[in-house]
C-alpha cells in the first residue's frame, strides 16, 4: 500500500464551493466576480446554465454555455475533457443545481420508459421504485462531476434556498424552528453539500424602524447561526462577511492558512501553491489523454450506443455457455433487457455492460 501524508491545498480551484441563496441574491454575479478578482481573466471561468436558469444573460465578462437537457450537458463535459488544451477554464460553475437535478430527473424518466416500455410520471415510481430513481439521479450527476474534476477543473455549485420549518426528532418543542436552507430535497442537496469544502449562503438582512425599511445589507455566511445554514471544513472561517468577491476569497484564504499545524510564510505558501498546481496538471493531463484514447472507465470513454454494444458483444463472446446463462439472470435482476442490440439509451447500455463485465 502507498500511504501518503496529506498536504493542505492552497489554490482556490482545489476546493469545492456550494453557494446558496434566495432568488436574485447575487449568486451568479458572485461567481463572475470571483473569476475576475482571483484570476484577473474571464477566460478562466465557465458557467454552465442548466434547464431554464438563464440569469447569466444580464452579466458581461462571463463565459457561459446553456445545457437545456441532459444530453447537451454530457456533450459539454465531453468537450471540456477531450479538448481541455483548447480552453483556459480553471473553474466550472453549475447554475443552478436545482435545474441540474431537474434535467437529470427527466433523463431517469426516459431511462425508465426505455427499460419498461411504459411512461412514468414520478421519480418515486421510476426504475421499480424503492428510491431507485433517486439513486440513479445521484449516479448520473456524480459521474459527470467526477469527469470534470478528473480533467483538472475546480467546481462551484449555485443553488436556491428557502425558509423551512425544522422539527427535531424527539423534541418537546411542537413548533420547531425556522431555518434558511437548501431548496432541494435532502437526498439531492447531499450530492453537492457532502462534497463541498465550503457551503456558503447569501442572505440579505433588513434594518426596520417604526415598520419602515431603512436599508438592506447582503452578507455571505460560512457558518450556521440560529437561522442561516452554512458550513466549512475549515475551522477558523468567519461566521459571515459582507457580500463581495474579494471578501469571499480572503475568507477562504484565512480558513486555509489557519488549517496548517504550524505557521507558513507567504514565500512557502506561494511555492506550495505552484507545486500543487503543477502536480494537478500532470494528473489531469494523464486523465485527458486516457479519455481521448478510450483508456479510462467505460462511462468516460464510450460515447455512442454502438460503442457500448460492441464492447458488450466482446464481453459476452468471452463467456462460456454457463456464464452467459448466469449473466442473463443477472440482467433480469437489474431490470434491464437481455436483448440489447436495438437499445439506444446509453444509460441502459452502461448498466448492461457493467453486469456482463463483472466477475
Amino acid at each position: 500500500m502507498d500511504y501518503k501524508l496529506n498536504k493542505i491545498k492552497i489554490a482556490f480551484e482545489n476546493y469545492r464551493y456550494y453557494l446558496r441563496g434566495q432568488k436574485k441574491s447575487g449568486k451568479t454575479t458572485l461567481f463572475r466576480d470571483l473569476i475576475l478578482t482571483y484570476y484577473k481573466n474571464p477566460a478562466n471561468g465557465l458557467l454552465i446554465s442548466f434547464g431554464n436558469e438563464l440569469g447569466y444573460k444580464s452579466l458581461d465578462n462571463l463565459y457561459a454555455i446553456e445545457a437545456p437537457d441532459w444530453g447537451t450537458f454530457v456533450e459539454i463535459v465531453d468537450d471540456l475533457v477531450e479538448n481541455k488544451d483548447k480552453n483556459e477554464f480553471k473553474m466550472i460553475c453549475f447554475d443552478t443545481v436545482d435545474e441540474l437535478v431537474s434535467i437529470a430527473t427527466e433523463k431517469v424518466l426516459k431511462i425508465h420508459y426505455q427499460r419498461k416500455g411504459e411512461k412514468c410520471d414520478t421519480l418515486n415510481a421510476a426504475l421499480g421504485g424503492f428510491s431507485a430513481g433517486h439513486v440513479k439521479v445521484q449516479e448520473l450527476i456524480n459521474d459527470q462531476m467526477k469527469r470534470i474534476e478528473s480533467a483538472g477543473y475546480g467546481l462551484m455549485f449555485l443553488g436556491h434556498c428557502k425558509i423551512r420549518q425544522i422539527k427535531e426528532k424527539g423534541s418537546s418543542n411542537e413548533d420547531g424552528y425556522s431555518q434558511l436552507t437548501s431548496n432541494l430535497d435532502a437526498r439531492f442537496d447531499s450530492i453537492f453539500a457532502d462534497k463541498a469544502d465550503v457551503i456558503a449562503t447569501v442572505f440579505s438582512e433588513k434594518s426596520i424602524e417604526d415598520k419602515k425599511l431603512l436599508n438592506t445589507q447582503r452578507y455571505i455566511y460560512f457558518r450556521s447561526d440560529n437561522f442561516v445554514e452554512a458550513g466549512s471544513r475549515f475551522a477558523n472561517m468567519p461566521e459571515r462577511i459582507e457580500y463581495g468577491a474579494k471578501e469571499f476569497i480572503d475568507a477562504v484564504e484565512q480558513g486555509v492558512k489557519s488549517s496548517f499545524s504550524t505557521p507558513v510564510s507567504k514565500e512557502n505558501l506561494d511555492k506550495m501553491k505552484k507545486e500543487e498546481l503543477e502536480e494537478k496538471k500532470k494528473k489531469a493531463d494523464v486523465y485527458v489523454e486516457k479519455a481521448k484514447t478510450g483508456n479510462v472507465d467505460e462511462a468516460d470513454s464510450l460515447k455512442t450506443p454502438e460503442d457500448y454494444i460492441a464492447l458488450i458483444d466482446k464481453e459476452i463472446a468471452s463467456l462460456d455457455k454457463e456464464a452467459k446463462r448466469q449473466k442473463q439472470e443477472e440482467l433480469k435482476e437489474h431490470n434491464v433487457p437481455t436483448k440489447y442490440k436495438e437499445i439506444t439509451d446509453i444509460e441502459v447500455l452502461k448498466t448492461i455492460l457493467k453486469v456482463v463485465s463483472s466477475k
